[in-house]
């Protein structure tokens, strides 16, 4: 999904080990999004861009981080897919930190869900962090990556909750 809620969306990273880089992506120029985690705890924001003639995908997985909440000192977990190649985790949200994070409430926007389905839910999420140990990668432990700093805004989507599934009687 393009940054199209949040049009001056952004993530500047820097990168060193099996890719040394400094990231400066802006909205026009990448894929950004966010969403509940699929465990139910805590979101993940994931941002696409371009990378020496591929895509590189950051995910920043924060379980202690709720809809709308803000914070300091938030631990998050954090994943790199490059295009093509390997896929490095920190494995853990110990190992890096959100200094800082809030998020605002978007305006909602018409679903095509039901006419009487609450709509999804919208935010923009603005970050900044660090991390102190290397992504791994995926398979081979002596590749890595460390994400030094990051700041980025993206944007979330929190789908309505799920409806109970009445339990069978009988």
């Amino acid at each position: 999904m393009s940054c199209d809620a949040v049009p001056d969306a952004f993530l500047d990273a820097r990168l060193a080990g099996a890719i040394d880089a400094k990231l400066h992506w802006h909205a026009a120029d990448i894929r950004c999004d966010g969403m509940r985690r699929p465990d139910g705890q805590g979101l993940r924001v994931t941002f696409t861009g371009p990378q020496h003639g591929k895509r590189l995908t950051l995910v920043f997985g924060v379980a202690q981080l709720a809809e709308g909440a803000s914070g300091r000192a938030v631990p998050v977990n954090v994943t790199l897919i490059r295009e093509g190649g390997r896929v490095y985790g920190t494995r853990g949200d110990g190992k890096c930190i959100l200094d800082e994070v809030r998020q605002t409430e978007l305006p909602a926007r018409a679903s095509a869900a039901a006419a009487n389905a609450p709509p999804a839910r919208r935010w923009r999420i603005e970050a900044r962090g660090f991390c102190l140990d290397p992504a791994r990668s995926v398979g081979d432990s002596r590749d890595a990556i460390l994400l030094s700093t990051f700041d980025f805004r993206g944007q979330l989507t929190w789908e309505p909750d799920p409806e109970p599934t009445p339990s069978p009687t009988g």
